[in-house]
């Protein structure tokens, strides 16, 4: 598989200039997930108020996924990462369906609707009406979608990042 991106403009309420990369790194075929890097940007204030609220959804331990520490890179500019844990309990693709579901919907399902449910169900953030989400390969736009609110999650967070 080569290297894919997904991009999301502006998905917090209140702050139209904060947005985040997601990159999956290319990998060989029916290899082991490697943790899917987001690239989180936007202007000083926002992104500090955002950092704490990262580090809220590193404290989530339940599920099939976890996300690393944020780093703080400069004022503007954070990184995180999905790590896939479907197979971390000794549960092998072998064992059958149910002990690979979790494995195929991480392999399947785009970070960025993890990330974003999180952001408002575990770090209370409020998310924009519309979310805009741009899939790349190899410098080529694959595809653009601008999906409702209620498609992604519910219900919505209630604290902005931002307020004038």
């Amino acid at each position: 598989m080569e290297e894919i991106t997904i991009k999301v403009p502006s998905p917090f309420s209140g702050v139209n200039d904060l947005g985040f990369t997601a990159r999956y790194p290319g990998q060989e075929a029916y290899s082991a997930s490697p943790d899917i890097p987001l690239l989180i940007e936007g202007p000083a204030q926002p992104m500090l108020r955002l950092m704490g609220r990262l580090r809220m959804l590193r404290e989530r331990t339940d599920g099939a996924y976890s996300w690393t520490d944020p780093v703080m890179l400069s004022d503007e500019v954070v990184v995180m990462a999905f790590r896939d844990r479907s197979l971390e309990r000794g549960a092998r693709l072998e064992d059958g369906p149910e002990a690979s579901r979790e494995y195929i919907h991480n392999a399947v399902f785009p970070v960025v609707f993890p990330f974003l449910q999180d952001c408002a169900s575990v770090g209370g953030l409020r998310l924009a009406e519309l979310i805009e989400i741009r899939v790349q390969a190899s410098q080529q736009r694959i595809a653009d979608l601008h999906l409702r609110l209620e498609q992604i999650v519910q219900p919505n967070g209630q604290d902005v990042l931002w307020s004038f």
